[in-house]
């Protein structure tokens, strides 16, 4: 029989509870793979101060931890463009807001350009209809404040592209985050703003 504490435990509270492991392992992760790339799962589990066999429930291998590093990378990027992009902004504002989002995102996760499986990345996804950034790119050349001899779709490459190069940059220390972001900003500026005549 169950102890009897267990019964005054809601099904809501162990959500939030599974939550809370989660996370704590999350946070971990990403503190220590910044440092050691390589650290072990059972490393990652103490500093967690999550039992290993809780962590492994929710990340039965260090790759499936790894992919959810990565899937938050792709969350927090499009939490940089919905920031990036208001209403009243012009596309070169927005590039001004894009450059060093993306660079903070590179910082935060930089340990995922160090991990010894990188090489077998996959190429970059062709984006589906509903990702901010392309439709944001669409709209934008539509409206004639982009360039209209560059589909959006190749924009959108370009972008993902040169955002990893000057993550690059910041990462063998060429730049410091700052510069990297306003050079980024400013490339991409120049390279898909409309130009007006005259």
């Amino acid at each position: 029989m169950g102890d009897a504490s267990d019964l005054n435990v809601t099904e809501p509270d162990r959500r939030l509870d599974a939550r809370r492991n989660r996370d704590a392992v999350i946070a971990a992760a990403i503190r220590i793979l910044a440092t050691d790339p390589e650290a072990s799962m059972r490393r990652i589990a103490e500093e967690s101060g999550v039992a290993r066999i809780t962590v492994y429930r929710h990340f039965p291998t260090r790759e499936h931890l790894i992919q959810v590093l990565i899937d938050l990378v792709v969350e927090e990027e499009r939490a940089v463009v919905a920031t990036a992009i208001t209403p009243d902004a012009t596309a070169a504002a927005v590039f001004n807001r894009l450059g060093p989002g993306i660079i903070r995102v590179g910082e935060r996760y930089r340990f995922l350009d160090n991990r010894p499986d990188r090489g077998a990345e996959a190429p970059l996804r062709r984006p589906d209809a509903n990702e901010p950034l392309l439709i944001w790119l669409t709209e934008a050349a539509g409206r004639g404040e982009l360039r209209t001899d560059l589909p959006p779709e190749w924009m959108y490459a370009m972008i993902h592209g040169l955002g990893r190069a000057a993550n690059e940059e910041v990462l063998v220390g060429r730049r410091t985050a700052d510069e990297a972001g306003r050079l980024l900003s400013r490339t991409l500026t120049h390279a898909f703003v409309a130009r007006r005549d005259g």
